[in-house]
């Protein structure tokens, strides 16, 4: 009796301490975090930068990660702590790839060789060299647009943590080598947006992007650029006025390449998210516009979930709740894999026939449609069928909850 009491307690002593670490895909550590720094069984705690730690199933994280996590957690962490953590989180190469068909196991871990992890990005935007932003340069804090302005000029590795709600008159330049992070969750811009053309390397993450009047109109404009991570971001305007009264909140044109777009709330908008820009612009954009589009959250948007003409996209793990018109648009001969979504009220979930002269082609499998699966346009199903990088698609009965609990500002 005696050790059944004690074996008791102590399974309780542990349920208490589970119960109080961070759920899965929740922060867990970063220099300013004073929140708890352990995961959910079966979750370990993975640096993604200087300032974020995220759990992360534990086969994504070596043991040299959790090593150096305690430093990412400390609140004197430096810029090598970080770089340590990311090189030693490059993902093994082997020749495995993704099951081509509807019966995968989502919780297992699909790699293909050339695979390879850039500080905690998943995706395209791992690829090409990877995307470490401003990782060993100076970090500025700013808190007002012409000290962004200032800290921003230059293609030297830099760090801007922005730090509280900086109203914009005018669209700014981000240029290469540069890690945007917002200081805490009510961190951002309002007002207008940023500008990226003819840069590479750049992260934008933990930041508030709202009402983007600039020039372009846009929350984020990227033209001719490589190699960007935006996560952890929430993007929204209103739905008050006309859909072209704003353009879009993540908008990449011109033959911008190597992309991922991570874990944000995106919401309160007609038109979200355009991949290349026009049907007659298949000279400079084919062979371009890799992008993946993972965990993150679409409310209230009217369309281009996104938009996708030419490039290659991967749409995986993403929660799409009351759009009004389409959600994932593959156009004009842009192919993508679009797999263990959550679809919520969303007209038209996948197509690929809207709006273009030319069709594009999609293979989808594991999605969860709800109400809305006859409303899809698929009319080409073939392309691409796996991806070049390490991921993990989570259990798309799971994806709902994760996603909403865990996109935005942390």
């Amino acid at each position: 009796m005696k050790s059944f009491i004690i074996i008791t307690s102590l399974f309780n002593i542990a349920s208490v301490f589970a119960a109080n670490c961070a759920s899965p895909f929740g922060q867990c550590g970063g220099s300013t975090w004073n929140g708890v720094t352990c995961c959910s069984s079966g979750y370990a705690c993975k640096p993604m930068n200087q300032w974020y730690s995220q759990c992360v199933p534990s086969n994504e994280v070596s043991p040299s990660s959790n090593a150096n996590n305690s430093n990412v957690n400390n609140s004197n962490v430096n810029n090598s702590n970080v770089n340590n953590a990311s090189n030693n989180n490059k993902a093994p190469t082997n020749n495995a790839s993704i099951p081509q068909n509807n019966n995968y196991a989502p919780n297992v871990q699909y790699t293909t060789s050339n695979a390879s992890a850039s500080s905690g990005v998943i995706g395209y935007a791992s690829m090409n060299g990877g995307t470490n932003g401003g990782s060993g340069g100076q970090t500025i804090t700013v808190s007002n647009q012409s000290q962004l302005e200032t800290a921003l000029k230059g293609n030297n590795a830099k760090i801007i943590k922005v730090n509280g709600i900086i109203k914009l008159n005018a669209d700014v330049t981000v240029n290469s080598n540069t890690s945007l992070i917002g200081a805490n969750k009510n961190s951002g811009i309002t007002g207008a947006g940023l500008k990226i053309k003819n840069a590479k390397n750049i992260i934008i993450q933990n930041l508030k992007f709202s009402y983007c009047l600039g020039s372009n109109k846009d929350c984020i404009n990227a033209q001719k650029s490589t190699n960007i991570w935006v996560d952890h971001c929430e993007f929204f305007n209103d739905r008050n006025h006309g859909k072209d009264y704003y353009d879009g909140l993540i908008d990449f044109t011109h033959a911008s390449d190597y992309i991922t777009i991570s874990w944000n709330y995106v919401h309160d908008h007609y038109k979200a998210s355009l991949i290349g820009h026009s049907d007659s612009n298949a000279g400079e954009d084919t062979g371009k516009l890799h992008i993946t589009y993972h965990h993150n959250y679409f409310k209230n948007v009217g369309s281009r979930l996104p938009s996708l003409r030419f490039g290659t996209g991967h749409v995986f793990n993403n929660v799409y709740e009351n759009i009004e018109a389409s959600s994932v648009n593959i156009r004009m001969g842009a192919k993508a894999l679009v797999e263990g979504n959550v679809f919520r009220n969303a007209n038209k979930p996948i197509s690929t026939n809207l709006d273009s002269k030319q069709e594009g082609s999609v293979i989808q499998r594991n999605n969860d449609f709800g109400s809305t699966a006859n409303s899809n346009s698929i009319t080409r199903i073939d392309g691409l069928t796996s991806v070049p990088y390490q991921y993990s698609a989570e259990n798309v009965n799971n994806v709902y909850n994760s996603v909403v609990k865990s996109a935005g500002p942390q």
